[in-house]
């Protein structure tokens, strides 16, 4: 017999996303969501399957883009598709914010300059911001701390694969901030096709992946690893 010992699967999830969409851009001012009418559905108190309708609301959750007034955001939590790890603090940091959709642009330039002077810069014959062929994304520190938090219960300082500033991902002492260059988007996918409960462990599967999220005290699903299936069940 089920018991309500977590919220709704699919109204949690929808939380979780909001919080981290935006586009190559600014996010939209309006970025909350009423669930007031979003039924509550039961989840396990053991292991069991999730059912068709809450593999929906799963799925609904992690669909790579939103749209909102004709416009498509980038869902920025599929960045935690884009690579493979038994733990969060493994995940590949240069696929991670590769697409992230959130962070702000380069447009002062000052930083446009000390950026030229960084280890790894890519764009040699640019010798000035406006005739940059692609946007500049920057990712300060402290935002990337508090997103990893908020997701995976961890900070950059845990991670152990922040690889040496490159053209894929240049550092700046001076900001403290993290950079690359892209003027696609091509986040993460992951589409589940089953799901169960282990406890608080809510491991789901789909496409030969497998996902794992961990139900926190205080409402959050925490990113726990992300791997091939066979890799998963070894």
């Amino acid at each position: 017999m089920r018991r309500c010992r977590f919220a709704c699967v699919g109204a949690l999830l929808l939380a979780l996303l909001l919080t981290g969409c935006g586009k190559a851009g600014t996010a939209p001012e309006d970025g909350g969501a009423d669930f007031s009418e979003t039924e509550q559905v039961e989840t396990p108190e053991a292991a069991d399957a999730l059912t068709v309708k809450e593999i929906a609301q799963v799925n609904e959750a992690f669909a790579p883009f939103k749209e909102r007034e004709n416009v498509s955001y980038v869902n920025s939590v599929c960045s935690f598709f884009t690579s493979y790890y038994e733990r969060p603090e493994d995940l590949d940091l240069v696929e991670f914010l590769r697409y992230m959709g959130i962070g702000g642009t380069v447009e002062d330039e000052a930083e446009f300059q000390a950026l030229k002077g960084a280890g790894g810069w890519p764009f040699q014959g640019v010798d000035s911001l406006d005739r940059m062929p692609v946007p500049i994304h920057r990712y300060r520190r402290t935002e990337l701390d508090a997103y990893l938090e908020e997701h995976a219960d961890i900070t950059t300082a845990d991670l152990t694969n922040v690889p040496e500033s490159s053209g894929e991902l240049v550092y700046l002492p001076e900001t403290d901030a993290f950079y690359n260059f892209t003027s696609d988007a091509g986040p993460g996918m992951f589409i589940c096709e089953a799901g169960r409960w282990e406890g608080k462990l809510l491991v789901l599967t789909g496409g030969g992946k497998e996902l794992t999220l961990e139900a926190a005290e205080d409402g959050r699903y925490l990113f726990r690893s992300f791997l091939p299936l066979e890799e998963a069940e070894i």
